[in-house]
């Protein structure tokens, strides 16, 4: 199993990633658990520069929602973490963010549906919370893991994404992948009425391409871009195909 160490390291890498492709910003947040430990690794919030997290900034609760190092870090909405990591077992990886494209469709009144091959990993939907208020007590995180399920992700209303999964890299690659679909839905709808792939085209795309292998090669990449990052959101595109 990862160590406590190594998992706040592939954290902090993946906030500042995610900086840098303008998807963590002032607001947002994701976060780890190491289930050995009982322990949640999340990225602090309270308008914390995400560029430049380090493993040593990244806040450390229980599934309680305790602040296990009492520094104060832990960011408000810390029950959308806390209740997924103790609903689903494959949820080791949480991330809440404002995207630009993908919260959108928390806006606007049209259901999501994948219009890439990439997107086919949210083939089963994307259900959205109702609620006009952040997700800052346990019965409103609970509320939120009730509506999600075993899906991947939800939408808040008016507010921004959740998603959900197995481990740090699968989380970058599904935020990537549901931000870059999203672009490409509103930025094809200008163009006419969009075609959408079917559930059952999704699975079939699932079934025959390694959603592991995709997101571990996707994290390769990006952390390569990472290291040579100059700190300056407009010198990173984007495009991500």
């Amino acid at each position: 199993m990862t160590s406590e160490s190594e998992l706040k390291e592939k954290l902090a890498t993946c906030t500042r990633i995610l900086s840098m492709r303008g998807l963590l910003g002032l607001f947002g947040h994701i976060s780890a658990y190491h289930s050995a430990a009982g322990r949640v690794f999340i990225s602090p919030g309270k308008g914390s520069d995400k560029s430049i997290l380090q493993p040593s900034d990244m806040a450390v609760m229980d599934l309680a929602g305790n602040d296990l190092e009492g520094k104060g870090r832990v960011p408000i909405e810390s029950p959308i973490h806390t209740a997924l990591h103790s609903a689903r077992a494959d949820a080791l990886a949480v991330a809440h963010l404002h995207s630009p494209n993908a919260t959108l469709f928390a806006i606007a009144r049209r259901e999501y549906r994948p219009v890439t091959l990439q997107g086919a990993m949210y083939g089963e939907g994307i259900p959205e919370y109702p609620e006009p208020h952040l997700i800052t007590t346990p019965q409103r995180g609970k509320k939120l893991a009730d509506l999600i399920g075993n899906k991947r992700a939800a939408l808040l209303r008016g507010h921004g994404i959740v998603v959900v999964a197995n481990d740090i890299e699968e989380m970058l690659y599904a935020c990537m992948t549901l931000e870059d679909d999203t672009r490409k839905a509103a930025q094809a709808s200008a163009l006419g009425e969009l075609r959408f792939f079917s559930p059952e085209e999704c699975r079939q795309f699932e079934s025959g391409v390694s959603l592991e292998s995709r997101a571990r090669r996707a994290w390769t990449y990006f952390t390569q871009l990472e290291s040579r990052w100059d700190r300056q959101p407009a010198s990173v595109t984007n495009d991500f195909v």
